[in-house]
């Protein structure tokens, strides 16, 4: 569906939520018809999610999930498994928002945007530097990257501009010179490639091939915090080298819209229905293999199919150097 493909762009379009009191069971009965490229149809949509809040969403949960990627990722999962006669309504989209702050890792997403969302707006001003330092500890933003930070801020310090401003000037200077770029660069990209459409048994079969055990990395388009454990844990030289010498690592994106071959048919577990996407496939391996439905999420798997390790979102490198340390 033509419309289903337009919803994170046009989530992305829009900033801020308005309060009412209408009443949380009207809502919830209210069918959701996103209108491509119609500013007003996006806004009242956006102004009927924040009515959720009379069911029992906080503050903190509409912030978090007027984020384009979030709530875009929802909706089109919905709208893509939707029967054709059925109506795609608010209690559909409560029900998946409910169940979303229901996993681990929704906390430690909530805390990530809404602290995000505070320095996007914060003065970089030096002189309240203690105060701001404790956001970017909450990020979980290694020590030594605050300290590289803030030896930057003392020099730039810009009450005029803010935080994400100055931030994104500091991370210029962290760049290495064009020179050496261009070879890292393109190794670098080619680790987080998306394996696409790939079978689980041809992957324990290519492993064995290889003499290597088989490390599977359960992420997405839209996951904030696969992006930062990528920055600042698998970017590291000492983690790169293993990731690529000693496993046959490979990315599984459970938001990847691609279509399935025709001849391909998965069907879920948990609903009967036939899944449509590669990233379907990839949640649904994850989901019934490994019992987990959180990303970033690591695997690292035996030649006979057997879990050795498994390992969810850090920061901290010799965390995940432990991990990729294997006992023979």
């Amino acid at each position: 569906m033509r419309k289903t493909l337009l919803i994170t762009t046009l989530l992305l379009s829009f900033n801020g939520f308005c309060q009412s009191t209408q009443d949380c069971e009207t809502i919830l009965k209210k069918e959701i018809n996103l209108i491509p490229n119609d500013t007003d149809n996006l806004k009242r949509f956006v102004e009927d999610f924040s009515l959720l809040q009379n069911c029992g969403l906080d503050d903190g949960d509409i912030e978090v999930f007027s984020s384009g990627p979030v709530l875009g990722t929802i909706l089109v999962e919905l709208a893509s498994n939707k029967e054709s006669d059925a109506k795609l309504t608010f209690q559909k989209l409560y029900d998946k928002v409910l169940e979303f702050k229901e996993s681990e890792a929704y906390e430690l997403t909530k805390t990530t945007i809404l602290v995000s969302n505070e320095l996007a707006k914060r003065p970089a001003n030096i002189d309240n530097w203690q105060q701001d330092k404790i956001l970017l500890e909450k990020l979980q933003v290694p020590s030594d990257f605050i300290d590289k930070f803030y030896n930057y801020l003392k020099e730039h310090s810009n009450p005029e501009k803010t935080y994400k401003q100055v931030f994104a000037d500091f991370q210029e200077t962290q760049k290495p010179k064009q020179t050496e770029t261009k070879p890292k660069a393109k190794e670098y990209n080619g680790i987080f490639k998306n394996a696409g459409n790939v079978d689980y048994k041809d992957l324990l079969i290519k492993s064995n091939e290889l003499e290597k055990p088989l490390l599977l990395y359960f992420t997405g388009y839209a996951c904030v915090n696969a992006r930062k454990i990528e920055h600042y844990v698998l970017s590291d030289s000492k983690i790169t080298e293993k990731l690529k010498n000693e496993f046959h690592f490979v990315n599984l994106y459970v938001d990847d819209r691609t279509s399935l071959p025709k001849n391909e048919s998965i069907e879920s577990k948990s609903n009967e229905k036939l899944f449509k996407y590669v990233g379907q496939k990839h949640s649904e391996l994850q989901k019934t293999k490994f019992k987990s439905n959180y990303q970033p999420y690591f695997v690292i798997i035996d030649k006979n199919g057997n879990i050795i390790k498994e390992q969810g979102y850090t920061t901290d490198i010799k965390t995940f150097d432990e991990f990729l340390t294997i006992n023979e």
